[in-house]
């Protein structure tokens, strides 16, 4: 949504306040006039999670995971670092405090505490969709992580880390939760919400965020696959359902991919695998450019750069996501996947703006159907709106079959293996120091090549 659409919602609020603010802590908003307390109606609360929420995804920890899965590498200053795997506990700090504990996750359980007093229940079962997108993102990364008492504030600032198999349920918890009250009648319908999202289209994302979730469990639930097939009846049906935030074409409240370029020109470019695995595919100029022999994500004067323009869209879970998630589903049960994998394709080369012509031709070239074409064509098509979920899939099966960086062994990671999880950040350690320890006695360790138990490494 433009600026000026923002503008009116929070009119209506007799509230303003801003909802971006670039920053210097890797594009995690850190706005002391940010709206708070029980005065503030939730039309005014909702922009602000909302925002936050696809900032997270697209921001840090996707800058992280898109560098440890070869999408991106360092060319200069931190990112170099990041590609030789150097993330150390200072890194994880403001996504974990600022864009996560203080930020959407606060907004998203003040919404759902104070929109249960007052029965707003459309409104609550938005706020559930994306706390489970913020606590689903924050478990990714972490693996146990506190969720149960995170929000009681002065009652309780020493929250304990809930077991990751927990939240999973959690997870699953949530979205249940969301599709009921989104099922629900009320009359104000859903408040302040910059997606302008019908009440079914919520519910179609939630089916397929369900299916998100428990495909990621293919590795420690055998009845995985067929509980995410059990979803997708339900789930989202096509490009035209799928839900798009739309970041500003400002220089404060663009897309976090070219906030990057803008701010931070030319020390991150795309990873050499992966411009390779792109040379005959026809989304290539819609992710990359060529200039010396280097491929580059972002030019400011290059409209064709899909993912990294100022008002790029973040979707909440894509329908392309949800076609992969359903093949490979189909392909762990026994059945043939071959029809959705081709529909996923299609779906993302569609939304690209790709020629029919080339979607078809790509298509009818695809190898036979296996999970790791599926893995390796999802990989392709994750690029650029949800790099977490490329790292997650990698995490469980092994696609695609990168090689760990050959610099990649440090005091974080000390096997030097492509990492599995990241360091909990310093603010922890020193404010949480007992629990923070009891976490990682809890999961054997920490570090960049200790697993967490969603994605244990076979």
């Amino acid at each position: 949504m433009k600026s000026k659409n923002i503008f009116k919602i929070l009119l209506t609020a007799i509230f303003s306040f801003a909802v971006l603010i670039s920053c210097d802590y890797d594009d995690v908003n850190q706005d002391p006039t940010r709206p708070g307390g029980e005065s503030v109606p939730l039309v005014a609360v909702m922009p602000a999670m909302q925002t936050q929420t696809h900032r997270n995804i697209d921001a840090v920890l996707g800058r992280y995971a898109g560098i440890i899965m070869q999408q991106w590498q360092g060319f200069d200053a931190q990112q170099l670092q990041y590609t030789s795997y150097v993330i150390g506990e200072n890194d994880t700090d403001n996504p974990w405090d600022f864009g996560l504990y203080t930020g959407s996750m606060r907004d998203a359980a003040d919404i759902i505490e104070r929109a249960t007093i007052t029965e707003a229940l459309n409104t609550r079962g938005v706020a559930k969709i994306y706390m489970a997108i913020n606590l689903g993102l924050a478990t990714n990364v972490w693996g146990d992580v506190p969720y149960s008492e995170a929000f009681l504030g002065k009652e309780n600032l020493s929250p304990k880390y809930d077991d990751q198999e927990e939240l999973y349920g959690v997870l699953q918890t949530l979205l249940s939760g969301a599709i009921e009250d989104l099922n629900a009648e009320d009359p104000a319908g859903i408040q302040g919400d910059l997606l302008n999202g019908s009440n079914d289209q919520w519910i179609a994302a939630a089916h397929s965020l369900k299916a998100r979730f428990y495909i990621q469990q293919t590795s420690v639930n055998s009845n995985a696959a067929q509980l995410a097939l059990d979803e997708l009846d339900l789930a989202i049906s096509s490009n035209a359902e799928q839900l798009n935030f739309q970041f500003e074409n400002t220089q404060n409240g663009g897309h976090p991919l070219a906030l990057f370029g803008f701010q931070r020109p030319n020390t991150m470019i795309i990873d050499g695998f992966f411009a390779d695995l792109m040379m005959e595919d026809p989304r290539m100029d819609k992710y990359m450019f060529e200039e010396e022999g280097n491929f580059f994500f972002f030019d400011s004067g290059n409209p064709n750069l899909f993912w990294a323009q100022l008002d790029s869209p973040n979707p909440v879970i894509s329908y392309s996501e949800t076609k992969f998630i359903e093949a490979e589903a189909l392909a762990r049960t026994g059945g043939d996947g071959t029809d959705a994998l081709e529909e996923a394709v299609r779906a993302n080369m569609s939304y690209l703006g790709i020629a029919s012509t080339e979607i078809e031709d790509y298509i009818s070239s695809l190898p036979a159907t296996s999970i790791q074409t599926i893995i390796l064509e999802k990989y392709k098509a994750m690029y650029g709106q949800s790099p977490m979920q490329v790292w997650n899939d990698y995490r469980r099966t092994g696609f695609p079959d990168i090689t760990a960086n050959e610099n990649g062994a440090n005091g974080n990671n000390p096997s030097g293996i492509v990492p599995r999880r990241l360091l909990y950040p310093i603010s922890e350690r020193l404010s949480n120091p007992d629990e923070y320890q009891a976490a990682i006695d809890a999961q054997g360790g920490h570090l960049l090549d200790d697993d967490i138990w969603v994605f244990p490494l076979n």
